[in-house]
């Protein structure tokens, strides 16, 4: 006992303790295999448990839908209504009674379960794939659900807002822009979801990664059983118009006279690649603004100013262009106090360096939650595929907390210039424009007004 009460008067509880050095990664390197298809398999041997997980990606890149817009969201509920062998329920049960988790989409599948039961689960993701029963019943429903859908989030300012800056942002005609609306889904048929899975729903640029007790004889030998006669097109990644941020900072505004809250949102758009230098120190900029609660933005608005529940930013990345995102949801009289207070923290993130602390709280975050997440499945097979997808070299996520933390006070100003928006960026409010307009209007912002859909009204 009086060995305790030493050591308990000997800990300064006023003081934080000092965080450990960065976790090491080792992660072993996938064993790989090509198929004659077009199917690339992936295996990450893991026997700590006796369980499997496949993920199948297709990596077709963002799909212009046109006048059909939502027909490959129907697409992905049909592969999940039965085959042409089981009925959905039947299907439902054959999965439910070995304990598996299967998930077919119009971009891959997702495949988990114990060891002994993995075959015959991976074969029921198999035979979903391949083999859809495309029922006009199922159609129908699924057809009248996405109606429904559309119903509900017409007075809802946040699905309002999604869709506003995305159309904004990028443009109705692209694909990263355009949106379902009730007459794109009501113009879709069952030929139309047939001609879609027929095109996109094939073994041309699929990354089959196995993570788990397997070993990668067996996983291919699996593989070549359930695709390795699977024809289908060839697909190539998409070739799209670079978009243009705007030369000046505009306000878009769009009138929700049911809103008690606004949805803000500051974005802009952005190159960054994974393959980028600037690609861990934009990581670390944005955690250090939009991170989470610790964060300039919601340190600001909601701490110091109380306008909001919590604001946040994140950024995008990849082969094409994406978006730098800061939102919050505000009371409507605060919208413009709010939309001034997340313009400054981004200027001054472009124009003070950020203190010593500030930025390693940031990479502390970061170290912890990177070392935690490899002990998800999922993480390991995304690492797997990226590599391959986004051409990075081997020892990519090896080093990644080793380059993240070489990221400096000086890095962070630059990145923040480069990707941040302040001078081009696209505000859009979407809320009850007669409590805010006036006072944006009085801060001296240039106002320009669109209805839900993003068609401009003068």
């Amino acid at each position: 006992m009086f060995t305790q009460v030493v050591s308990a008067q000997k800990l300064d509880r006023s003081q934080k303790p000092k965080p450990g050095p960065a976790p090491i990664i080792a992660l072993v390197d996938p064993v790989t295999y090509n198929l004659p298809n077009g199917m690339t398999i992936l295996v990450v041997e893991n026997h700590k448990l006796p369980k499997v997980t496949a993920t199948y990606t297709i990596d077709a890149g963002p799909i212009k839908e046109g006048p059909k817009a939502g027909v490959i969201g129907l697409l992905g509920g049909m592969l999940n209504e039965g085959t042409i062998t089981k009925t959905k329920a039947q299907f439902d049960e054959a999965v439910d009674q070995i304990g598996a988790e299967v998930a077919v989409s119009a971009f891959g599948s997702r495949t988990s379960s114990l060891t002994r039961y993995f075959s015959e689960a991976f074969l029921l993701t198999a035979d979903a794939l391949r083999n859809p029963a495309f029922n006009q019943s199922s159609f129908e429903k699924l057809k009248s659900q996405s109606l429904t859908n559309l119903k509900s989030d017409e007075r809802s300012t946040k699905a309002i807002s999604e869709r506003i800056v995305k159309a904004l942002s990028f443009g109705r005609n692209h694909p990263l822009g355009e949106f379902e609306t009730e007459q794109s889904i009501n113009s879709i048929t069952l030929n139309d979801v047939k001609a879609a899975y027929k095109k996109y729903v094939t073994p041309s640029r699929g990354y089959l990664v196995f993570v788990g007790d397997i070993k990668p004889e067996d996983a291919k030998a699996l593989v070549v059983k359930a695709f390795g006669d699977w024809k289908g097109s060839v697909l190539s990644y998409p070739i799209l118009a670079k978009v243009n941020n705007p030369e000046k900072t505009e306000v878009d505004v769009v009138n929700v006279p049911n809103a008690v809250q606004a949805e803000i949102t500051v974005t802009n758009i952005i190159d960054l690649p994974m393959s980028s230098p600037d690609y861990h120190a934009v990581l670390l900029a944005n955690e250090i603004l939009g991170g989470g609660p610790h964060a300039k933005l919601f340190m600001n608005l909601r701490e110091k100013h109380a306008f909001t529940y919590g604001a946040y930013s994140r950024t995008g990345s990849g082969r094409l262009q994406s978006s730098f995102i800061a939102s919050a949801s505000v009371r409507n009289e605060k919208v413009d106090s709010a939309v001034v207070e997340i313009l400054k923290e981004i200027n001054v993130m472009q124009t003070e360096r950020v203190g010593s602390t500030v930025l390693q709280n940031a990479k502390n975050l970061y170290n912890g939650s990177f070392a935690i997440g490899l002990e998800k499945p999922e993480r390991s097979a995304a690492f797997a595929s990226n590599i391959l997808i986004n051409n990075l070299p081997k020892d990519f996520y090896r080093t990644y907390l080793k380059r993240l933390n070489e990221v400096n006070a000086d890095d962070i100003l630059r990145v923040s210039k480069k990707y941040f928006g302040y001078d081009n960026a696209r505000v859009v409010v979407v809320g009850k424009t007669d409590q805010f307009l006036p006072g944006l209007k009085k801060a001296g912002f240039q106002i320009k007004t669109f209805d839900s859909f993003a068609s401009p009204i003068k």
